[in-house]
């Protein structure tokens, strides 16, 4: 059986086990009132409400995670959507760069969409991406080689 974090095989255990917790909860339940002499109109009237309240605070602890987890997932969705309006517009104006006859003009286009590129990388996914402050040597010495190209 498959019981990673979605699968079907996992949410029919969690059911049964919350089953489970619950019958093993009013049964406690049942048992300590029984043995204290309540009436049995009394225990099933404590019990149930009881037994419910164990439910409800179940069901609310699950939901509460599962509402949770939407909305990281919501969260992420939203930060990549914006990297990648970042990331294609400064794409799409180093294409343009390299199809223009004018060099200097080209080089400068290509340096100013790869700052927006490491920008977006920087501020709109804070801790996710290291981006170092200083491009590496070779990329240094190849902007150095096309400015005197």
């Amino acid at each position: 059986m498959d019981f990673s974090r979605d699968s079907k095989a996992r949410l029919v255990a969690l059911c049964l086990l919350v089953m489970v917790l619950v019958w093993l909860v009013g049964y406690g339940f049942d048992r300590l009132l029984a043995h204290d002499g309540v009436t049995r109109v009394d225990i099933l009237l404590i019990t149930n409400g009881l037994t419910g309240i164990v439910a409800g605070l179940l069901f609310y602890s699950l939901t509460n995670y599962e509402r949770l987890r939407r909305n990281l997932i919501r969260n992420r969705l939203r930060t990549i959507a914006e990297m990648n309006h970042h990331i294609r517009n400064s794409l799409q104006v180093i294409t343009y760069a390299t199809a223009a006859q004018n060099n200097a003009e080209s080089v400068e286009m290509i340096r100013s969409s790869v700052e927006r590129i490491e920008w977006a990388l920087r501020e709109v996914l804070p801790g996710h991406v290291e981006v170092p402050a200083n491009p590496p040597e070779s990329v240094t010495d190849e902007n150095e080689a096309l400015r005197a190209g």
